[in-house]
């Protein structure tokens, strides 16, 4: 069966598409930091469809622990087919005169950084069993665009972007590194106040609605699926918003 390695499965967006992965065939590993009860959740839920999952705790800030994770998994339950580089954070708003290095740093660690250590071991895990790898990172429109007071969100996305563009550079021709980049998406009931507040008017998405998890996965599941020839690529899911900015 083939496998799909996600930072952050327990919630949001990383269960939407564990559960969906899980209805397609995919055996699923995924990490979770603090959401145990969640993560032990969406676990049942995977295996009541028939298909194998393992959680892990894991602090993505944390290199070698996410390394010694990402490895266990393997090991576990197999090379992954394809990775979803999915942890996020979206800090509060920060006037410029208020933020702090250690504010951007932190984005970094979590937003940024991560990619480089999965792409490192993935690149050699696949070497070592000669396989080829799919990497798809859930970036943000907020890569693209400059919103007024998130400049810790915009410098993480940003860099985020390069480092996918980077990767798919250098981790070629083994994996093949592509990413997926929403605008305003439809989240549950436990998002922060403050990721709700700012949302902009439907009059100002050509699409007329907000965005889903069915429809990020839509843009995952074709770079999971699609030749890999196709590498250092984004898809914009935003209901067409950055037309009309």
């Amino acid at each position: 069966m083939p496998v799909a390695w996600i930072t952050g499965g327990a919630r949001r967006i990383g269960k939407g598409l564990a559960l969906r992965l899980a209805e397609l065939g995919y055996d699923i590993s995924f990490t979770y930091r603090t959401s145990q009860q969640e993560a032990e959740t969406v676990r049942d839920q995977i295996t009541e469809l028939g298909r194998v999952c393992v959680t892990m705790e894991c602090d993505v800030r944390i290199e070698g622990e996410l390394e010694n994770v990402f490895r266990r998994s393997a090991n576990d339950i197999g090379v992954p087919d394809v990775v979803i580089s999915n942890v996020g954070v979206y800090p509060a708003r920060q006037n410029i005169s208020m933020v702090n290095e250690q504010d951007v740093t932190e984005a970094l660690a979590i937003n940024t950084l991560p990619l480089l250590t999965i792409g490192r071991v993935y690149h050699e895990l696949c070497t070592q069993h000669g396989s080829v790898g799919r990497i798809v990172s859930i970036g943000s429109l907020g890569a693209h665009e400059i919103w007024r007071d998130r400049i810790a969100y915009n410098v993480s996305k940003s860099a985020l972007h390069t480092m996918v563009q980077t990767l798919a550079r250098g981790l070629a021709p083994v994996i093949s590194v592509n990413s997926v980049a929403p605008g305003i998406i439809e989240q549950s009931s436990d998002v922060a106040e403050h990721e709700r507040s700012g949302l902009v008017g439907l009059d100002r998405i050509p699409m007329q609605r907000y965005g889903n998890i069915d429809d990020v996965f839509e843009a995952v599941w074709f770079f999971t699926n699609a030749t890999p020839y196709i590498t250092g690529q984004t898809i914009l899911v935003d209901g067409g918003y950055h037309l009309t900015r």
